[in-house]
């Protein structure tokens, strides 16, 4: 089966594929991003969802718990149940009935603590 918008079968597409086109800066901001997730929860698998122009998480106990979606000049890390998120440092942002996201402009922006409690609190949420 081919992925929208491509002529690769959706299982070729990685999540780097997800980034070609876009800045360096924006490329290196989800570089950053992709690695702390991945430390943070070392268990969840990655992948690339063209259809979302998105890279996701999943965790094996409690499925889709975060993405990382490349913009034009920022990156969002997407929570898909934000909504119920604690957030302390005030980092999400987000009108929608679920989800929430902190925008990454700059490297500065990845505040590496207030980041992963979020993304823990993340995985937590999902495991209820």
């Amino acid at each position: 089966m081919t992925a929208p918008g491509s002529s690769r079968p959706r299982d070729e597409i990685t999540p780097d594929h997800i980034l070609v086109g876009h800045s360096p800066r924006v490329q290196a901001l989800a570089a950053r991003l992709r690695e702390l997730v991945r430390t943070t929860v070392p268990d969840a698998t990655e992948r690339a969802y063209p259809g979302w122009h998105g890279i996701g998480y999943r965790h094996p106990q409690c499925g889709y718990f975060c993405g990382i979606f490349p913009q034009e000049s920022s990156v969002w890390l997407l929570f898909e149940y934000g909504i119920l998120l604690p957030d302390p440092d005030s980092l999400l942002e987000g009108k929608s009935k679920q989800t929430r996201y902190v925008d990454i402009r700059r490297r500065q922006d990845i505040r590496t603590r207030p980041i992963k409690r979020l993304i823990k609190a993340a995985l937590a949420c999902r495991k209820r």
